[in-house]
């Protein structure tokens, strides 16, 4: 692992960004996500943006793109995103939420046709931070991950989710996809021949396996509950499909282009029973919560997003990790694109 500042990571991806005809603002925004998510520890889904990036921008992304309201009324709004960036529509979807929960209790914000989002539950941080709830589903239109439960043929990608809510110390933000792991983590497992600790995968014949290679081979993932329980991870990801239909996305189809398509709900505690009475019960429930005894192997008892905020709290302080193989490969873009590589950084 490499020690990098996260400003001078920041600069980086503006610099390549804007060298890609990407407005400033616009740049600086996509970049301070990509880095929070590496600072994170999420490496599957941070920097590597950069990379998924200088495949899709210009030919299928339009770099200058900006999302479009198509639809505002009361505490629901419709964005398309202009085939653009995901975090710009993003960033546009969570301010109209706010505004639009601050006023009603509950907002609801569906957007379509957006690039890949990365990792979703960073993007809620800011909202929780201000005392929201928050959930965020998301869905790719083209791939090809995960089979229907009793079935053996890919129909779905995975599908992730996302769930938020502040505590009064740092905020609970579990992330996760409806498939037994992200495809990025299988990928990585694959590359490597690492194992699953369990069968979560199945080859193109319906055999389980806990080789993640067998994806690559027409295989696919298991959903979340495995092979016996994964009508659980399933029916959440047809919710996913759905709420990519009531955007006026495709929901999983091969004839299309690959796009995302998200919804985002967000709620203000204080317009129901109040962010006083909310605070006191939420920290009463998570101490009796972490009085629960240990299991062997573990040191005590977290909620999700705990490491990762951690993680950021070590990352302003010593720098953010970074992957030795990451490096060369940010480097090896500084070098596609003739700007100054990325070690320099370092």
């Amino acid at each position: 692992m490499r020690l990098i500042p996260k400003k001078k990571l920041i600069d980086f991806g503006i610099n390549l960004l804007t060298h890609w005809s990407v407005p400033q603002g616009n740049a600086r925004y996509i970049s301070q996500v990509a880095v929070e998510t590496e600072a994170m520890g999420i490496h599957t889904h941070g920097l590597a943006v950069l990379l998924y990036y200088e495949n899709v921008i210009p030919d299928e992304l339009n770099p200058k793109a900006e999302p479009i309201l198509i639809k505002d009324r009361g505490a629901s709004a419709l964005i398309d995103g202009n085939d653009g960036f995901g975090e710009l529509a993003m960033k546009l979807a969570k301010e109209l939420a706010e505004t639009k929960a601050k006023s009603h209790g509950v907002a609801m914000i569906a957007v379509r046709n957006v690039f890949w989002l990365g990792a979703i539950g960073v993007y809620l941080t800011s909202l929780v931070e201000k005392g929201f709830l928050a959930q965020l589903c998301v869905q790719t239109s083209t791939c090809t991950d995960c089979a229907p439960f009793g079935g053996i043929d890919p129909k779905f990608s995975t599908n992730p989710v996302a769930f938020a809510f502040p505590t009064g110390g740092d905020p609970m933000i579990s992330d996760f996809s409806t498939a037994s792991m992200s495809m990025g983590k299988a990928k990585r497992m694959a590359k490597s021949g690492a194992k699953a600790e369990e069968a979560v995968c199945m080859d193109k014949n319906g055999k389980l396996s806990d080789d993640p290679k067998v994806i690559n081979e027409g295989g696919s993932l298991l959903f979340f509950g495995g092979a016996h329980y994964g009508y659980k991870g399933y029916g959440m990801s047809l919710w996913n499909e759905a709420l990519t239909a009531l955007a006026g996305g495709d929901c999983n189809n091969p004839g299309v282009k690959t796009r995302q398509s998200f919804n985002l709900t967000v709620v203000d505690p204080e317009l129901f029973a109040g962010r006083n009475y909310y605070y006191k019960e939420m920290k009463r429930f998570i101490a009796h919560m972490k009085q629960s005894r240990v299991l062997p192997g573990f040191d005590r008892i977290r909620l999700p997003g705990e490491r990762k905020f951690q993680n950021l709290r070590e990352s302003e302080a010593h720098g953010v990790k970074v992957e030795e193989s990451m490096v060369d490969r940010l480097n090896q873009i500084a070098r596609n694109n003739e700007i100054p590589h990325f070690s320099n950084l370092c």
